[in-house]
Parts: structure tokens; sequence; C-alpha cells
């Protein structure tokens, strides 16, 4: 799948800080690097903390939330996609504190000493980005990314890919109900469009997949089409994140016509 997004720096408030040394680096902009996309404000914010000796951890964030004139709305999409681990109001001063102790952290287990080459059995790499897939039509989307991996290999590495998709007029998050209705034969043909592309991936035929599967809640849409994103837990049969997408001209008939997508691609029916 093709995006194509033109990302404008227009201005870079620095508040960086960096430091490094054999052992560990950390590089932190807590005020944050405005982003333009189609005309609408975002702000960066990102660290990451590195420990060349891989005795503690390395992390990395990266959220790129959206930067509106409506204060209500801009932190009710922010804290949404920040999941309650972070609040939007105060995210540089939390990342910042955040860094502050991993630093603390890794300096300890340095003060130590007796290091060796090999990774510590606790040791764990983190990265978690936020970034916006798409706007327009009123609408902004998202696609937040986690993973995380561990030296042993109990507990399993994980990761996965969450899409969502927000009025930039109110905040609103849409969902499977406003795009398609509760119309159950309609929903079961869209469900039976993503198993054919399931197919199409695996290039042979699987096992069938329940319809409550394929509509998981963890999609969004574009000006083209509509995505849909399943876990390797959700689609045991493939490795990491499986993306199906549905374009814009097989899905009319299927839509909810007093639903958003339905307005925003064929306008009032």
């Amino acid at each position: 799948m093709k995006r194509v997004f033109t990302y404008i720096i227009v201005l870079l408030v620095s508040a960086h800080c960096f430091a490094q040394s054999d052992e560990f680096t950390r590089n932190i902009n807590v005020e944050g690097e405005l982003v333009v996309v189609n005309g609408v404000k975002f702000k960066r914010y990102w660290y990451e903390t590195k420990d060349f000796k891989k005795q503690t951890f390395s992390k990395t964030i990266d959220f790129t939330l959206p930067l509106l004139e409506d204060e209500t709305v801009m932190y009710k999409i922010g804290d949404e996609l920040l999941l309650g681990e972070y609040d939007s109001r105060e995210l540089g001063q939390q990342m910042r504190e955040e860094q502050d102790a991993q630093t603390e952290e890794i300096v300890a287990v340095l003060e130590k000493g007796n290091l060796s080459d090999s990774i510590n059995e606790d040791y764990y790499e983190t990265v978690w980005k936020i970034v916006p897939v798409f706007v327009g039509g009123g609408y902004v989307a998202f696609v937040s990314t986690f993973s995380q991996k561990f030296a042993s290999d109990i507990p399993a590495p994980m990761w996965g890919d969450a899409g969502s998709i927000y009025e930039l007029s109110t905040g609103r998050r849409i969902t499977e109900e406003d795009v398609f209705g509760k119309n159950a034969e309609q929903n079961k043909a869209v469900a039976q469009m993503l198993y054919a592309q399931l197919k199409k991936i695996l290039k042979s035929e699987c096992e069938n997949v329940e319809d409550v599967v394929l509509f998981n809640g963890n999609f969004y849409f574009t000006n083209k089409e509509l995505v849909f994103m399943y876990g390797s837990f959700e689609m045991y049969y493939t490795s990491g994140v499986t993306r199906l997408s549905l374009p814009k001209k097989n899905l009319k008939p299927y839509l909810n016509v007093d639903g958003p997508l339905y307005k925003y691609w064929f306008g009032d029916k």
C-alpha cells in the first residue's frame, strides 16, 4: 500500500538534551518539532535512551500529535492515542522525567562494574511511535506502532500496529458502526472481501476466519481506501502485522449511508 505524505518542517523549537559516553546515549526533544500535513499542524515529541553495554534497556518514544486551536479537541485526541501512559497536557515534562529516571538506572548499573559484552537476561528494547498517516476531509488518521523484544525468549517479543481515525472538529473517534452500520448481511459481505484479501496475501487457501476477527476495530481510512490491521495473535498463520485494504470503489453498497465515510467519499445520500 502506497502512502504519500508531504511533511513540511516549518519550525524547530529545540530543547534537545544530548548526552553520550562509551556506555550509553540519551537524546530528547520535549518542546516539540512543528510539522504540517495538508494544512493541519502537529508536534513531534521524541526521545531515545540506549545502553551500549546492553545491561539494562533501550527505549525509543516518538509521538506526532495534533496541534489544534481547540485545545479540548487536541487533548481529547492526544490522550486517547497515549492510552493513559502519558498525559498529553504534560507530555514533554513526563518524557523528560522518565528519561532522567532511565539514565539514573543505567548509571547505577555501570557504577557496579563487572560488565561484560553479553546481554543481561533482563535486557529489553522498546519502541513506540505514533504517526499521522492521513489528513483530509476533516479527518485525521494515525497508526501507533509498538514493539518490544527481550534478551531471553520468555516472554516472547511483542509488536503491533493500531489504527484510528478522528474528526478534527470534535475529536470523536470513528467506529466500525459509524462506517458500516448494523446491517448484518452487508457486514458479512465486507468480511468476505477482507477474507479474499487475506487469501491473496497468503497465496493459498487458509482456515476460514470469523467475521468478529476481521472486524476488530483496528482500522483507518484515507481518500482512496479502508485499511484494517491485525496482529500475529489474531492471524496466527501470518507473521507480524497483517494489513488488509479495501478500495473505495468496492465499498459504496456496504457503507452506512448516514455515516461519516459514506458522506466523505460519496456525499449525502
